[in-house]
């Protein structure tokens, strides 16, 4: 086990305080990690808080518990330890910034080979998920895995690898989920996390489909959505979790681009097959990732940032 994970455990378990920080715009993993590690904590004795800028998405509500995430604002207190939980960045903290800079401990962990180490410990490890990571430090602290921990790594692990198909699913994530299995009822909490969707997220990914665009003989393949789309149809940046991916599915496509208008700029979203690496290109206009998924933002139109990134694209594929 590495000597980083063991400092952390340490640093944990001496903690009188420990503020928990999931990233903005939660995704599965984030919070699956972050409500994890809180729970081990507190059937520890810790006394532990978990801190979000951002709001649970709906198909997650039901999987966690809903009164224990704190926004910034109603963080009033400091603590000796804050830990951030899959952030590639202090961006990603958004105004969790500012209670994270308080504390006198600040830790960081993730598997984003970019991220640029923000805290004063920076445990980066390349991993299926952060819920990889988490279950190994849960191990070492020799926490208990009740049912409740077993969910939380369970969606956090299952989420951040497709349900186990993407490139990033390896030997350690599917060992671990493994020893989870029995604690949980798999098929129903798979139900709610792949086999269920609003109609508006629906409704969403239709819209989606009919922008589809090809470049270099269907190499490169794009989806947009505007806010403009998101209003008419009364969908949320939430629902767009994933639309990259009905890009990525078309047979000859190498390269998937979401491109999703956000204020003052487009969020841009990239998945890839074989040895097309688009963290590279996410890192040329300012962003990370992993090989195989990466994003990043562009300031402006969305006319003009199309262009960029198609561009750049298009280079190397």
């Amino acid at each position: 086990m590495s000597q980083g994970l063991v400092d952390i455990k340490n640093a944990l378990l001496s903690a009188d305080s420990i503020l928990i920080i999931a990233h903005t715009q939660p995704d599965g993993d984030t919070l699956g990690s972050c409500f994890a590690l809180h729970e081990a904590l507190c059937s520890m004795g810790k006394n532990a808080d978990i801190c979000c800028d951002g709001l649970v998405p709906a198909k997650y509500v039901e999987l966690f518990p809903n009164d224990i995430i704190k926004t910034p604002n109603a963080v009033t207190k400091s603590y000796d330890t804050a830990i951030a939980l899959d952030c590639a960045d202090k961006a990603r903290l958004g105004k969790s910034v500012k209670v994270f800079k308080k504390s006198v401990k600040t830790i960081n962990i993730d598997h984003h080979i970019t991220n640029d180490k923000f805290a004063k410990t920076n445990y980066i490890k390349e991993a299926s998920s952060v819920g990889e990571i988490i279950f190994e430090l849960i191990d070492i602290m020799k926490a208990q895995i009740g049912k409740a921990v077993a969910l939380y790594l369970y969606i956090a692990i299952s989420t951040d690898t497709g349900n186990f198909t993407y490139s990033n699913t390896n030997k350690n994530c599917l060992t671990y989920v493994s020893s989870l299995v029995e604690h949980i009822d798999i098929r129903a909490v798979a139900d709610i996390l792949f086999r269920r969707r609003s109609l508006a997220s629906t409704k969403l990914i239709g819209r989606a489909i009919s922008t589809l665009e090809l470049y270099n003989d269907g190499k490169i393949a794009s989806l947009t959505i505007t806010q403009s789309d998101l209003k008419q149809i009364g969908a949320t940046s939430a629902d767009c979790e994933n639309i990259v991916d009905y890009a990525r599915e078309i047979e000859q496509t190498k390269v998937a681009v979401f491109f999703r208008e956000i204020p003052h700029g487009v969020k841009i979203s990239m998945r890839s097959k074989d040895e097309v690496d688009v963290c590279a290109i996410a890192q040329l206009f300012g962003g990370g990732g992993h090989k195989n998924a990466a994003g990043c933002c562009i300031s402006g139109k969305m006319d003009d940032a199309k262009k960029k990134l198609l561009g750049s694209l298009m280079e190397i594929v």
